[in-house]
């Protein structure tokens, strides 16, 4: 794992820690997935579980970065304005493309709570067939993102129904804002995680079931190169 700082000069003069997780060392340009976190950060306990994803990702053939939206790392509770951090995530994805072993026109995202968010948030914004798959795992639905929709990529969706932080609603409405041509996978789980039953119970079966299946979505959307 590789970290590098990357100066954001269109928010402020504070810098935003990036971990990048190397692609296979072959001499070849592998496809790029960002992995974006929610504004509990990276911090425990869900952080180790999002770096364990984009590690594994990585070594099945991506080069796989995870942005940090904050100069801290404590939690952001109350940020809910995903656009905001587009720019961060756009700076994120120029800075890792000029990597040797990243292809930077074969992009996925991954994200988790606000991060699903920021990624919607980018997709609705640029040109359609930037991003090659979406995994939105529990993401509040952006207030502009119907007017992007038609650019999504193939998407799919994990959320809990007794979700109290962010309604399950949201997956719901964004399912059916989605062109019915675009490929959709939408898995709703029940699952009592107290006090939100937002992000799953890392032990959990929704925490490992919905793990498996983004990994699968991505791996058949976004394949890694053939060895």
């Amino acid at each position: 794992m590789i970290i590098r700082n990357m100066q954001m000069p269109q928010l402020d003069p504070k810098t935003h820690p990036i971990e990048i997780f190397s692609g296979p060392a072959d001499g070849r340009r592998h496809p790029m997935v960002m992995v974006l976190h929610g504004n509990f950060g990276l911090g425990p306990t869900f952080g180790p579980l999002i770096l364990d994803f984009a590690k594994r990702l990585s070594g099945i053939g991506y080069v796989v970065a995870a942005p940090r939206y904050y100069p801290d790392a404590e939690p952001h509770f109350s940020d809910d304005q995903p656009e905001r951090h587009v720019p961060v995530l756009a700076a994120a994805i120029a800075d890792v493309a000029e990597r040797p072993d990243a292809d930077p026109d074969q992009l996925g995202l991954v994200g988790f709570s606000l991060g699903a968010a920021i990624a919607m948030s980018f997709i609705g914004a640029n040109a359609p067939g930037r991003s090659k798959v979406l995994v939105d795992f529990f993401g509040p639905l952006p207030a502009n993102i119907k007017s992007g929709s038609g650019h999504f990529p193939p998407t799919a969706i994990f959320h809990n129904r007794l979700d109290t932080a962010v309604g399950f609603e949201h997956s719901l409405n964004l399912c059916r804002m989605l062109p019915d041509a675009l490929e959709v996978r939408f898995s709703g789980f029940t699952e009592s995680n107290p006090p939100y039953h937002h992000v799953f119970d890392p032990v959990g079966y929704a925490q490992k079931s919905s793990d498996d299946d983004a990994r699968r979505w991505v791996v058949q959307h976004l394949p890694p190169l053939k060895q």
